[in-house]
Order: structure tokens, then C-alpha cells, then sequence
């Protein structure tokens, strides 16, 4: 699960009930808010709704009962990897919440890229007989997932490290930076993946990278996000080097020219959400960021830019979840995946709960829903 604190993402297991909101999207700086006023690749019109025969894909395996996150990579012939964060994992068929194990990410494997008719099968860890993280943790860590991609014959899977936190006037749990692996057997089934990990940048500061992943011409680029500024920063590698697992040397975009050196770095965005995505406008004018804007009710806002390094348009509301009418309401985690189909642009969001015994009880809840963008 993700969530603010108070301008952050993600829960503790204590109180993965209270999490999940995100506060972003406050104005950028004097220059950048001159540079998306006058950014032209707005569409002229857009119309987003809820896409419920797909909603079905995610309540089709007889053990997953809901998770959060829910990023996707496109795999090739058909194939998309989703991952998760925290997720109930019922002890046997048939069980509900209450005898669940809740773990801290889960993936699922989806067959056709349609999702209204797509299908679905779910996978997680085992420790001594009882289900486990997936992907997991170092010690006290534990990993949420962010996105990825495949280069070749090699999966690219970046996710954040989390520690508990007991201090007073914390949620439970801090940021502890971000790590990386590389799947070399991806074809198989996730059960039998072997997940190699990589060393990573050290010395970046508080951002953790892989909240986006995209290939482009000889380069793959990764978005960052700053804890706890909310501010957004992009990060490249040759295509070969990402390839082969070499993430050692990045460069860095620094606003108007790239380095190596991370101490030019400048942000692309400020205060955005935790959990975002960046893809390509299917029309051809460049590129769209989605993501929530709001702490327990929310909307999902769309940034549109003509290269990825540049000016982003201000967020502009598209959709508002019915579930921010809830009176205990708790939405967050829009994101668009450019690996399916069914309409221009395919988002999902999560709904949670304030109250933890809502949560066990009400499956109306805590399962990613679907949203079809489509913009002229």
C-alpha cells in the first residue's frame, strides 16, 4: 500500500488500513508554471469512464483477494506482468479476508492485452508453507513494487525499500531508498523466476527511481520521486548497459542539457504524487502523465508534454473515482498502462478504507478499478 507522511506513499503493516491517500500536484516553480502555460499539446477534448467488465480481471483468482500499486509491463506475445503492493492472500480457496495472509507484493501474470477479455493468474512467495512477498525484503526491509520493462530476453524490475518506523508521529514506516533486479528467465512462469538483484546508485539523495520506465531510441529512461518534496526527476542509461544490469552511471536531466553529474539535477515536477506514469499520447503529440491528485478523496489528473524532459502542462482533472464519495473514503494510485488495450489511454486507481475492519469485510474495495481515456 502507499500513503502520504503526510506528503508520502505507502503504509505500515500496522496500519495498512489508514494508508493510502496522496497529497500532490501543488504549483510548480515561477518558471515551470510559465513553461506549461504555454505548453500546446493539450488534446482538445478527452472523455474518461468506468470500464467494469474489465474490473473482473483482478477477482478471478481464487486466493488473491485485493492488493494495491498495481503496475504493469508489457512482456510481448500477449503476455503483461502486474505487480502489486500489500496483498491478501487467502489460506485456502474459498476464504475471505478474515483468513488471509496480508503480504507485502504480489504479481499476477494477464493473457491478451484486452482486459475486458483478457485472463488472469496470480502468484506470490511461500515461507514454511504459508504465503510470502514475492519479491523479498533485507532483514527489517521490506519491497513495494514500482514499474519496470522488458530489454530483450531481460526484465528490468525496480522497486522501493521500506523500513518500519516507530517513531510517535509516524505512520509506521520511511523510506529506505530504492533497488533494482533482473529476471533472465522471464519466460517461464513468475514461480519459477530467479530475481537477481543489482547495485544500484549510491549517493542520489532521497529519490526513488522506477516510478516510470520507458525505452526510447538508444536509451531507457526511469522517473524518480523525491521523499519528501513530492518533486519528480528523470534518470537515463544507455539501452546496453541497462540491459545487462549496469545501472551504475546514470545521467542525470538538469533542465536544459544532460550529466552525470547529480548534483546538476533539476526536477521536471513538483509535488506529484508518489505513484504516477508516464507513456506516450497515442496520437503522436508527445507524452501523458497520469496520476491521483488528493489525500482520502481523490481525482485523477493528466500532465501532457512534447518530450519527456519537457514543459509539462499543468494537471488537468479527468476523472473523479465514485469511491471518493465515501464517506471513509481512501483512493489513490492512478496510473495509466500503455500495454493495453480497450481505449486511448487505460488507467487504474485503488480504493481503500480508513477503518481496517471495513477493509476485511467490504471486497467492494481494495481491488484496482479501471478507467477508459479516450482523448481527440
Amino acid at each position: 500500500m502507499r500513503m502520504p507522511r503526510p506528503k508520502r506513499a505507502k503504509p505500515s503493516p500496522s496500519l495498512v488500513w489508514t494508508a493510502l491517500g496522496f497529497l500532490l500536484l501543488l504549483p510548480g516553480t515561477r518558471n515551470l508554471a510559465r513553461a506549461q502555460a504555454t505548453n500546446p499539446v493539450f488534446p482538445n477534448s478527452f472523455k474518461a469512464q468506468p470500464w467494469p467488465k474489465a474490473d473482473r480481471l483482478f477477482r478471478t483468482g481464487p486466493r488473491w483477494l485485493g492488493g494495491d500499486d498495481a503496475y504493469s509491463i508489457d512482456l510481448g506475445n500477449g503476455r503483461v506482468l502486474w505487480l502489486f503492493g500489500d496483498s491478501f492472500i487467502a489460506k485456502k480457496p474459498g476464504d475471505s479476508r478474515q483468513n488471509s495472509v496480508m503480504v507485502r507484493n504480489s504479481v499476477a501474470i494477464q493473457k491478451g492485452y484486452d482486459p475486458a477479455r483478457a485472463k488472469m493468474t496470480f502468484y506470490w512467495g511461500e515461507r514454511d508453507g504459508h504465503p510470502f512477498d514475492f519479491a523479498p525484503g533485507e532483514g527489517k526491509l521490506w519491497l513495494w513494487p514500482n514499474q519496470g520493462i522488458r530489454l530483450g530476453s531481460h526484465l528490468l524490475l525496480f522497486y522501493s525499500r521500506v523500513a518500519p518506523d516507530k517513531r510517535k508521529d509516524s505512520l509506521g514506516f520511511q523510506s529506505a531508498g530504492w533497488t533494482a533486479f533482473l529476471v533472465d528467465n522471464l519466460d517461464r512462469q513468475p514461480s519459477e523466476w530467479k530475481l537477481h538483484k543489482l547495485a544500484v546508485p549510491e549517493g542520489r539523495g532521497n529519490i526513488i527511481f522506477g516510478m516510470s520506465v520507458l525505452r526510447m531510441s538508444r536509451f531507457v529512461y526511469a522517473f524518480g520521486h523525491s521523499e519528501p518534496e513530492h518533486d519528480v526527476y528523470l534518470i537515463r542509461w544507455p539501452l546496453a548497459e541497462a540491459a545487462r544490469g549496469d545501472l551504475s552511471s546514470p545521467e542525470w536531466w538538469c533542465g536544459d542539457a544532460w550529466s552525470a553529474n547529480p548534483a546538476l539535477r533539476r526536477p521536471l515536477l513538483r509535488d506529484v504524487s508518489s505513484e504516477f506514469s508516464v507513456q506516450r499520447d497515442p496520437h503522436g503529440r508527445g507524452f501523458i502523465e497520469v496520476n491521483s491528485q488528493g489525500f482520502g478523496a481523490s481525482i485523477i489528473v493528466a500532465r501532457f508534454a512534447p518530450r519527456l524532459e519537457g514543459p509539462w502542462s499543468k494537471a488537468r482533472g479527468i476523472y473523479r473515482p465514485p469511491e471518493s464519495n465515501r464517506p471513509d473514503a481512501f483512493v489513490y494510485g492512478g496510473k495509466s498502462h500503455p500495454g493495453l488495450t480497450g481505449a486511448d489511454v487505460v488507467i487504474t486507481y485503488v480504493a481503500n478504507s480508513s477503518s481496517f475492519g471495513t477493509l476485511v469485510k467490504d471486497t467492494s474495495i481494495y481491488f484496482p478499478r479501471f478507467v477508459r481515456l479516450d482523448l481527440h
